[in-house]
C-alpha cells in the first residue's frame, strides 16, 4: 500500500494506492488534472519562482514506508517491499532491466524516479539496504534522500517502464544480529551432501556457491592476537546461493528462477547443461511437489537467454574474520564473535548513559538515578555497572560539583564505593 497525498504542504492523508500497478497506471495517466501543470513546469528552469511554485501544488507519495495517514517516522507502520531512488540530471543512466521494477522520467524531465523491489526491509535496516542496493546498481543517490517516510512527487510518463518480475532484493542480511553471519551457523543447503555430490555430466570442476573468499581477499583485514578481525559497522557483504530445505508449491518456479539467476551470476561460463542438471536436483531434493522437466528447462532458459545481464548480489554478510593461519576448536568462533558482541553492547550502553548523565547535567536543575533511568531506557543493574566507572572517569575530582545537580550523595557515595 502506498500512501498519497495531495501536495507537499498536507500532513495527512488517507488515500492510497493498494498495488504498484494501480501507482503505475496514475503515473502513466494523461487525463489526471496536474499533467499540464507537470508539462508546464518542465518548460522551466529549476529554481524559478513559478518552478517551486508548481512543485508545492502537485501530489506526493511515499513510496519506501506505509503509513497510518501522516508523514512522519513514528506512523511509519511497514515497507512497501518497495525502495526508490531519484537519478537526478541523468538521462543516459543505463537501466539494468532485471534488477528494476519500475522507472519514469521524472517531474523536471531531467531525470528518473526507479523503483527495486526487496523484502526483509524494516526501519532498522534501511538505510543500509537503501546504500548497499544504490551501490550494486551504481546508481547515484543523495544520501539525505534515504529516507522511510521522503516524500516525492508523482510524475507523468505515458511510457514508464514496468517489470512485475524484476529480481527481488533479500535485505534480511542488513540486520543487527551479527552472530548469524559466522561459519559454524550458516545453515545452507548447498552444502548438503544431496547436492554436492551430484555429478555434473561427468565434470569434475566446481560450481562457485558464493564470492565470499573473493570479497575477503579484497577487504583490508587486520586480526588481532585472538585471530578475530572485527569488521564493526564496515561489515563485509557478499553474494550467495541460499537453498531452502523445503521449497512449497506455490513459491517452486519464484525461489528455482532466483537459485538460477544467482549460480549463473556467480559462474557466467557454465554451461547450459549444467544449470539444467543444478536446478533439476534441487527441484527433485527440496520441493515438495517437484516440478516437470519442462517446467524446469522453461526456467534455465529464460535465465540463460540474459546470461551476460545478471550479476552478483548481495544477499549476506560478515562482521567477523578469523586468521585463515590459526586452528580454531569447533565452537570457538561462535564464541568469541559473542564475547566481542557483548563487549561492543557494554560500550554502547556506557556511552548511551554517558550522554544522559551529561544531558542531564547541562539542564543545570537537580536531578536523580530514576532521571537517568527515564533519560537512558536502561534497567538500574546497567545503571549501577556503568555510573561509576563515567563518574570516576569522567568527572574525578569534579564529583563535588556534580553533586550539587545529581542530588544523590549518598548513592554516589555508595556507586563509588560498590566493587564492579
Amino acid at each position: 500500500m502506498f500512501r498519497k497525498f495531495n501536495n507537499l504542504k498536507t500532513r495527512f492523508s488517507d488515500t492510497t494506492f493498494q498495488t504498484i500497478q494501480e501507482a503505475i497506471n496514475y503515473i502513466k495517466d494523461d487525463s489526471r488534472p496536474e499533467v499540464k501543470e507537470i508539462q508546464k513546469l518542465r518548460t522551466l528552469q529549476k529554481g524559478m519562482h513559478e518552478f517551486d511554485s508548481i512543485k508545492t501544488r502537485l501530489p506526493i507519495i511515499l513510496w519506501n514506508f506505509s503509513t497510518d495517514g501522516k508523514r512522519k517516522i513514528k506512523n511509519a507502520i511497514q515497507s512497501t517491499d518497495y525502495i526508490y531512488y531519484d537519478i537526478d540530471n541523468s538521462l543516459d543512466f543505463e537501466f539494468n532491466k532485471n534488477y528494476f521494477t519500475a522507472y519514469w522520467k521524472s517531474v523536471s524531465g531531467t531525470g528518473y524516479g526507479c523503483l527495486v523491489k526487496v523484502s526483509g526491509v524494516d526501519k532498522n535496516n534501511f538505510k543500509e539496504a537503501f546504500i548497499d542496493i544504490a551501490g550494486q546498481l551504481n546508481i547515484p543517490f543523495d544520501y539525505k534522500a534515504s529516507d522511510i517516510v521522503r516524500a516525492n512527487i508523482i510524475s507523468y510518463d505515458p511510457d514508464v517502464y514496468y517489470n512485475p518480475d524484476a529480481h527481488i532484493f533479500d535485505c534480511t542480511c542488513y540486520s543487527n544480529t551479527d552472530t548469524d553471519d559466522i561459519e559454524e551457523n550458516h545453515h545452507s543447503i548447498t552444502k548438503n551432501t544431496l547436492i554436492n555430490s551430484y555429478v555434473w555430466n561427468g565434470e569434475k570442476s566446481p560450481i562457485r556457491y558464493d564470492n565470499l573468499q573473493e570479497k575477503i581477499s579484497e577487504k583490508e583485514r587486520v586480526y588481532d592476537a585472538n585471530g578475530v578481525c572485527d569488521l564493526r559497522n564496515d561489515k563485509l557483504y557478499y553474494s550467495s546461493v541460499v537453498i531452502p530445505r523445503v521449497i512449497k508449491e506455490g513459491k517452486r518456479n519464484y525461489i528455482l528462477s532466483n537459485i538460477a539467476i544467482k549460480i549463473i551470476a556467480l559462474n557466467p561460463e557454465l554451461q547450459d547443461s549444467r544449470l539444467i542438471g543444478f536446478i533439476s536436483k534441487v527441484n527433485n531434493s527440496c520441493c515438495t511437489v517437484p516440478m516437470h522437466d519442462d517446467e524446469i528447462q522453461s526456467i534455465c532458459t529464460t535465465v540463460l537467454n540474459k546470461r551476460n545481464e545478471w550479476i552478483p548480489f548481495n544477499n549476506e554478510k560478515r562482521r567477523f574474520l578469523f586468521d585463515p593461519k590459526k586452528e580454531f576448536q569447533k565452537g570457538e568462533k561462535q564464541k568469541l564473535a559473542i564475547t566481542y558482541l557483548n563487549k561492543d553492547r557494554g560500550e554502547q550502553k556506557k556511552q548511551l548513559i554517558s550522554f544522559s548523565f551529561s544531558d542531564l547535567l547541562s539542564e543545570c536543575r537537580v536531578f536523580k538515578i530514576k532521571d537517568i533511568l527515564e533519560e537512558a531506557k536502561v534497567s538500574p543493574t546497567t545503571i549501577n555497572k556503568y555510573l561509576p566507572i563515567i563518574l570516576m572517569e569522567e568527572y574525578g575530582s569534579e564529583i563535588g560539583s556534580v553533586q550539587q545537580f545529581f542530588n544523590a550523595k549518598k548513592q554516589i557515595q555508595k556507586l563509588l564505593s560498590t566493587p564492579q
